[in-house]
């Protein structure tokens, strides 16, 4: 199945303006995660005040990452929504490992912890998969039905 930009280009373009900013979220969400991975292991603790259980905290801010990498790449490019979904998954997963790679790094951090990783990568399949899902079905119900004779 055709994206409808390959279809017709001129339906629904996105501005460029629009793009631009889904990746800044991108790199914001990135640079977020890079920041905390930098913290100590105190200051980590000072900053979970709601006491969220790690592996849910990892699931939680990769599923965001999943989610805003797939918007990006749906809006900058003509993939259909399963390589759309594997891409964005397969790069949150590499970023979440080396996240933990950096980890080992941090003062009082144990870095490389594969269920850490396995959290976050979890949290990227889920968080592409059900944003090109939403996408997908949101794409449908607003085209246009086909002409009759």
């Amino acid at each position: 199945m055709k994206h409808p930009a390959q279809l017709n280009p001129h339906v629904n373009p996105i501005p460029t303006w629009l793009k631009s900013a889904a990746w800044l979220a991108v790199a914001v969400w990135a640079a977020t995660i890079f920041w905390l991975s930098s913290r100590t292991g105190a200051e980590i603790e000072e900053l979970n005040v709601f006491e969220i259980w790690d592996k849910a905290a990892h699931f939680s801010a990769f599923l965001v990452g999943g989610g805003l990498l797939a918007v990006a790449l749906r809006w900058s490019t003509t993939w259909p929504s399963a390589r759309l979904a594997m891409v964005a998954a397969i790069a949150i997963a590499l970023f979440g490992a080396s996240d933990e790679y950096h980890q080992l790094f941090t003062v009082n951090r144990s870095g490389a912890d594969v269920f850490d990783w396995l959290a976050d990568a979890l949290g990227g399949i889920v968080g592409s998969t059900l944003t090109t899902f939403i996408h997908a079905r949101l794409e449908r119900t607003h085209r246009a039905a086909p002409a009759r004779d």
